[in-house]
């Protein structure tokens, strides 16, 4: 099981608090999301990944740490992602695994580019990551693709063993993951993503599922807290990556009701409708969990979690 750290949700400080709270707690790996804006402008925070990342690999001492997730497209060029990765993956001692997605326009078109079309964010990440796994060798690398050049790069601190995951939406994606990654990562039990994955590898490699929630003392206030949060989470999750800054994503939920946001996730007290979640993601096939708890009573939810729900699963 594992706590997923919106770096869009909580400040950097909060952020390392969070991990080491829940490391205590019981969990066995941190998520942690990558935006340069948040999904709302009512959130106010969008820290950096990579010093998250590194004070949580000195600060903790067993918890898995997975970049949930990075996009390799526009933001970040595969010499400073590979650098970046085996950087975090030495000072965690082999704890950190890099997942990387097809991104969102939100945090990508920053740079000044047009967002591409889904196709052409497929294939660059999938150059990206045959330039990072050779970067990471710890050789010179010198290739010229289609959309990323390197000139004479070497790792003097190469990490060859570290596993990439790619997180998956649709078919499309998830036949690229096949090819390319050591592990699927989706929103939720999607069963029928994890089975094309796994139909075209060679061999087992884990799925990794996220599951947003929002643990309140009353249900009633805890679906409030979810909607006024993030309501996003009862959004088409193919509309996500077209929106381009946290204005326009408020605007793309101003229909969605509490009722919608009640339907889409747990939310309350009862810790039996999310284990039966949990059980749903794991009986779909994948091997680990990790929780999204919406709101800011963070401290709140690990409590509940380690005396509530952990014990009855």
């Amino acid at each position: 099981m594992g706590l997923v750290l919106a770096c869009e949700d909580h400040s950097a400080a909060d952020l390392v608090a969070l991990g080491c709270a829940g490391e205590e707690r019981g969990f066995g790996f941190c998520f942690l999301s990558d935006h340069f804006h948040p999904w709302s402008v009512r959130d106010g925070h969008s820290s950096n990944i990579w010093p998250v990342l590194g004070a949580l690999a000195c600060q903790t001492k067993s918890v898995g740490l997975v970049s949930a997730v990075t996009c390799p497209v526009l933001r970040i060029h595969p010499t400073t992602l590979a650098q970046a990765a085996s950087t975090v993956f030495h000072l965690s001692q082999g704890r950190f695994v890099l997942g990387l997605g097809t991104g969102e326009r939100l945090n990508e078109q920053i740079q000044g580019q047009p967002f591409p079309a889904f196709s052409e964010r497929l294939a660059r990440v999938r150059e990206s990551i045959a330039l990072v796994r050779l970067l990471l060798k710890g050789e010179e690398v010198t290739e010229s693709g289609r959309y990323f050049s390197v000139n004479r790069a070497q790792l003097f601190d190469p990490a060859a063993e570290l596993p990439i995951m790619v997180a998956a939406s649709g078919e499309r994606a998830s036949r690229m993951a096949a090819e390319c990654a050591d592990g699927l990562i989706c929103l939720g039990a999607r069963e029928e993503l994890l089975k094309v994955f796994e139909s075209r590898g060679p061999r087992k490699r884990p799925g990794l599922a996220q599951l947003s929630v929002c643990w309140g003392k009353d249900e009633a206030a805890a679906i409030r807290t979810a909607h006024r949060y993030f309501p996003h989470v009862a959004l088409d999750g193919t509309l996500f990556a077209q929106l381009a800054t946290p204005l326009e994503c408020d605007r793309a939920v101003s229909g969605i009701t509490e009722d919608d946001v009640g339907a889409a996730i747990v939310c309350g007290p009862d810790p039996l409708p999310y284990r039966r979640a949990i059980e749903e993601c794991y009986e779909a096939g994948f091997d680990a969990v990790a929780l999204h708890q919406i709101g800011p009573d963070q401290r709140g939810f690990l409590e509940w979690w380690s005396e509530e729900l952990k014990p009855l699963l």
